[in-house]
């Protein structure tokens, strides 16, 4: 009584024209299980819950979990190291169960890097070849294998442990990645090639052509008047936009007893700090 399914699944069929079993593993009447038999799912099977029927390619669309790996990959032709370590990032899309594994592009690194494993439906390694990697198969601090390759799982992030727990899995502690040696002794000399005084490279050119010809003019007052036979001296001052540099010329009064100087600072840069003043016994 309310059963509204009642077809049979089909257990033959044709290869190469020849009529022949095609595969025991099915289910009954409407597709029930038979007695005994269990089936195992070709998707990801997620708990029911409070909430709406959608399929998952409409309840998961554009959620993705994320897990962090690395990879101990030897270096058998090399003295400066013997293996090398490979950090990965493992999406693994809800709505479909295809799985992305993308290495971040390391600086000078020498090797080609990007997406590792195209997004695709993976497959477990021998002997459960015919079935495919699901959610239940990930957590945090275990070895998966893709196509040959063992990648430890180390940590995932915050969506993903907390997707994981509403679905009844227990999170394993977060593990950490080991440092490759090689990068590490790369850093240490790297390290010790940095200048004591490092410099930096300013593009003086947009200066240049932005603010040439474009002078600043100040009138200054030095009263040296305090020391012996000092006075008060007036001063112009004009600093340069386009390179930052100041000159400094006196205003010479008629009759003052003065040389008729030209400039009474050349054109230069002024350092802000300037140096100590030498001692006078």
């Amino acid at each position: 009584v309310g059963k509204e399914k009642f077809h049979k699944s089909q257990h033959w069929g044709f290869c190469n024209n020849v009529s022949m079993l095609v595969s025991e593993d099915k289910p009954g009447i409407g597709g029930e299980l038979l007695f005994g038999q269990k089936m195992k799912p070709k998707y990801s099977a997620f708990p029911k819950g409070i909430g709406s029927d959608a399929p998952s390619w409409v309840a998961f669309d554009k959620q993705v979990l994320s897990f962090d790996a690395y990879l101990e990959d030897e270096v058998p032709d090399k003295s400066q190291e013997n293996y090398r370590i490979r950090r990965y990032k493992i999406y693994f899309y809800l709505e479909d169960d295809t799985i992305q594994v993308n290495e971040p592009e390391l600086k000078n690194s020498g090797m080609p890097q990007g997406t590792f494993i195209r997004r695709h439906r993976i497959s477990l390694p021998p002997p459960d070849e015919d079935q495919f990697y699901t959610v239940h198969h990930f957590n945090i601090n275990i070895d998966i294998i893709f196509y040959g390759r063992t990648f430890k799982i180390y940590d995932c992030d915050t969506f993903t442990k907390n997707f994981l727990r509403k679905m009844g899995v227990k999170l394993n502690p977060p593990g950490q990645c080991p440092e490759d040696p090689y990068m590490k002794l790369r850093r240490e000399t790297l390290d010790c090639m940095d200048p004591l005084r490092p410099y930096e490279s300013f593009d003086t050119l947009k200066q240049f052509l932005e603010y040439d010809r474009k002078v600043l003019r100040f009138f200054c007052l030095w009263d040296d008047s305090a020391s012996l036979f000092g006075d008060r001296r007036e001063l112009i001052l004009h600093y340069f936009l386009s390179d930052d540099t100041i000159e400094v010329k006196e205003v010479i009064p008629h009759n003052s007893g003065r040389d008729a100087m030209s400039l009474f600072l050349q054109r230069r840069k002024l350092p802000k700090y300037g140096p100590p003043g030498v001692y006078q016994p």
